[in-house]
C-alpha cells in the first residue's frame, strides 16, 4: 500500500454528531431529571447506543458531559453578572430576576436535580457535582469579599457563609420553578430570603 494512501475503517461510516447528542442529552436531563434512559436519549438524538458509548464511554460519561456543558453556560452568565459594574444591591436583584424569571429555568436547574440524585449517578458525575458546587460557592464568596472591600456590603457574617446561604436559596428557587411555582412567587420568596444579605 502506498504511504500516502489511507486505509478506510471497516463498517458503516460514522455519522453521529457528538455536539448534537450532547445538546439532546443536556435538555433531556435538565427538563426531566437525570433518570432519563439512554434508550430515550438515543431515540431522540437518532443514534445507536454503541455509537453513544464509543463517544462518551458510558452513561456516566454522558451525564458528566451534559453537566459540564450546562455548568459552562450557567456559570459564565452568573460570573459575568457578578463581575459587572453594577452595585451590590443591583447585582443581587439581577441574580434574583435571573433565577426566577429566565424562561430556561421553567424546568429548574440541572445541577440541582443531579445533586439531589447523586446516589443514581456514576462516580465521575458525582465528582463533577461536588466540583461545580465548590466553584459556585467560591464565585459567590469572591462577590461578597469584593463588595465588602468596596463597602457596599457590610454583613456581619463571613463572606463564605453568606455565599453558602446564597447558593442554598438559589437552589431552593430553582426547585420551586421545577415544581411549577409561578415566577412571580419564586421571585418574591427569593427577595424575602435574601433580604438578610442586603446592606
Amino acid at each position: 500500500m502506498p504511504a500516502t494512501q489511507t486505509k478506510l475503517p471497516r463498517g458503516r461510516p460514522r455519522t453521529m454528531r457528538p455536539e448534537a447528542v450532547l445538546q439532546v442529552a443536556t435538555e433531556a436531563y435538565w427538563h426531566e431529571g437525570p433518570g432519563v434512559s439512554l434508550n430515550a436519549i438515543c431515540q431522540r438524538a437518532g443514534v445507536a447506543k454503541p455509537s453513544l458509548y464509543r463517544e462518551f464511554g458510558s452513561e456516566d460519561g454522558l451525564t458528566l458531559a451534559a453537566l459540564d456543558h450546562y455548568a459552562g453556560l450557567v456559570q459564565s452568565q452568573v460570573k459575568g453578572l457578578l463581575s459587572s459594574k453594577l452595585s451590590f444591591a443591583a447585582k443581587l436583584e439581577a441574580l434574583i430576576a435571573f433565577m426566577s424569571e429566565d424562561p430556561r429555568y421553567e424546568h429548574g436547574c440541572l445541577f440541582v436535580k443531579m445533586r439531589g440524585a447523586q446516589l443514581d449517578l456514576g462516580p465521575k458525575t458525582r465528582a463533577k457535582v461536588a466540583e461545580i458546587e465548590a466553584a459556585t460557592v467560591e464565585i459567590f464568596t469572591r462577590f461578597f469579599r469584593s463588595s465588602r472591600r468596596k463597602e457596599e456590603w457590610m454583613g456581619r457574617i463571613k463572606p463564605h457563609f453568606a455565599a453558602q446561604y446564597l447558593h442554598a436559596q438559589i437552589g431552593l428557587a430553582a426547585s420551586q420553578r421545577a415544581l411549577g411555582v409561578k415566577p412571580a412567587t419564586v421571585k418574591l420568596c427569593l427577595q424575602y430570603a435574601l433580604s438578610v444579605l442586603r446592606p
